[in-house]
């Protein structure tokens, strides 16, 4: 049996304590990149407010423009990420007489519920709007 020298022993803690290190090191990266991807997860999803909207017949230009411009007045409210306003264009006819969609994001129901809904601007919205509709459908979900 050979006897392991003093030159062999330090090459094995050297190699041990190296490894030890990579490990320690590795799984650490690992640990916070996935700390970091989860909260960039998070971060990226966003609440959709969407509403259908069924505009009473006979409508002039003038008053779809004054509810367009007031409908774009809502990205002033702090939260409201971002907002479109449009008109439907799907051939399929499955709208159920619903023409137009304003749709927003926000980054938490928070921002929709305690600074969006009760905002000056979004009330003064609904009274302009509301005369103005047939029917209105709100559906909200998590992109």
């Amino acid at each position: 049996m050979k006897k392991i020298g003093i030159t062999d022993r330090l090459s094995f803690l050297i190699l041990g304590v190296f490894y030890s290190l990579t490990f320690l090191v590795g799984y650490l990266f690992v640990s916070d990149q996935k700390k970091t991807d989860d909260k960039t997860l998070v971060d990226s999803k966003k609440l959709i407010h969407l509403v259908l909207i069924d505009f009473k017949s006979g409508m002039t230009e003038d008053e779809m423009q004054l509810i367009a411009d007031g409908a774009y007045s809502l990205q002033q409210i702090e939260g409201v990420l971002d907002l479109n306003f449009g008109k439907n264009t799907s051939p399929e006819g499955l709208n159920r007489d619903y023409t137009h969609s304003l749709t927003m994001k926000f980054a938490t129901a928070l921002d929709r519920d305690s600074i969006y809904l009760p905002h000056p601007i979004h009330q003064k919205f609904v009274k302009l709007f509301v005369p103005f509709t047939e029917s209105v459908l709100v559906y909200d979900y998590w992109e």
